[in-house]
């Protein structure tokens, strides 16, 4: 049995296919992974299909085409996702998933090359989701744009047969509903990535704080700021750059740059995290019942921002300036961390990825073992 996974060529949205992907693999069924060649070393060692270009030039020719910003919801990243990759990656993508041969495919929400080969091949396939809930305006109009790429190619679109879904209920908003189709999936810090150099956990009395603006966010004085703010307000903390990254006035005895490290490795050794609010980091910070300060920067991080300060498990600062008095108070009052560990209970109690796996290959028809 092959299994074949597609997504936009981003962490974020990769990333959280690797634990069904993981699952798979050790289930015995072969897996790959179908995006942009530029995203091999983070899904390193599974197999990578290349095929389309990578972000970086998918921004800059949708700016060009549009003249809007991908990274922010609205026209940019309609056209980005539903348009432009669609039209520079599905002939290349359909040829490497024709010689692989999948019985299934597994698209991240915001892929829509993979659907497509999917109803080019006649195989069957999931979406994963990776954030939260979308506005349905944005929704409406990435259908509409999709649409006119399946009808240039004379494909007819093919349903799916179920979303795998690691976005718990603790987090959605008032009378916002789940799919139908859903399938859960406990969320599970990544630890997947790049060749780095060994690390070691900050040795002090004080508390430990993590500040990482993930992989997408590329502001290297907002995140000096961050871990400036956060190391003047009583922490030692680790912080997700290089060196190199750090402004020249960063407390070097207080801040530690370990540059990229699986959230597997770093979480267990933290008391808290401040982030940008990214769905990877925000879910897997929650497994661990972690609170967190959020400074958002784009894409989905403002809804994310606002979802964790409702729960009373985060805090949302406007300028990294402030990270470190909300991360005091994150410490000094003990109702965040409450309710971070009430959330990791109720992720905890979502669907392993290996039982996830089994309801996937049953609504797919695949044999389960």
């Amino acid at each position: 049995m092959r299994m074949l996974f597609s997504g936009v060529p981003s962490a974020g949205h990769v990333l959280p296919m690797m634990p069904i992907a993981d699952a798979a693999g050790t289930a015995g069924i072969e897996t790959a992974m179908l995006t942009s060649g530029a995203l091999a070393p983070m899904v390193a060692p599974m197999r990578l299909l290349p095929a389309g270009p990578s972000t970086e030039d998918l921004i800059a020719e949708t700016i060009a085409r549009t003249g809007s910003d991908p990274a922010q919801p609205g026209p940019g990243a309609v056209e980005m996702f539903a348009g432009v990759r669609v039209a520079l990656s599905f002939d290349e993508a359909l040829r490497q998933a024709e010689e692989f041969g999948p019985d299934l495919l597994v698209c991240e929400e915001f892929d829509y090359v993979g659907p497509m080969v999917a109803a080019a091949l006649g195989v069957p396939w999931a979406a994963h989701g990776i954030s939260g809930a979308v506005p349905e305006v944005l929704l409406d109009a990435m259908r509409e744009r999709y649409s006119r790429e399946y009808d240039s190619r004379s494909l007819a679109q093919v349903p799916r047969i179920a979303v795998v879904d690691p976005y718990p209920d603790v987090l959605r908003s008032p009378g916002e509903l789940p799919a139908a189709d859903r399938i859960t999936l406990r969320p599970v810090p990544n630890a997947h990535g790049p060749e780095r150099t060994p690390w070691q956990a900050v040795e002090s009395d004080l508390p430990h704080a993590l500040v990482t603006v993930g992989t997408t966010v590329l502001d290297d004085a907002a995140l000096s700021a961050l871990a400036s703010s956060v190391a003047a307000a009583g922490f030692a903390v680790t912080v997700t750059a290089q060196p190199h990254q750090l402004a020249a006035d960063v407390d070097r005895d207080r801040v530690r740059p370990v540059g990229f490290v699986p959230l597997a490795e770093l979480l267990p050794t933290v008391d808290l995290v401040v982030t940008a609010g990214g769905t990877g980091t925000l879910l897997a910070a929650l497994s661990h019942g972690l609170p967190m300060v959020v400074r958002p920067f784009l894409a989905d991080q403002p809804w994310n921002a606002t979802r964790l300060a409702d729960l009373g498990a985060g805090i949302t600062v406007d300028d990294p300036a402030e990270a470190g008095d909300a991360a005091r108070r994150l410490v000094d009052d003990p109702k965040y961390r409450e309710a971070a560990r009430a959330a990791a209970a109720e992720l905890a109690s979502m669907s392993s990825p290996e039982a996830a796996l089994r309801q996937l290959l049953t609504r797919a028809g695949l044999a389960v073992d």
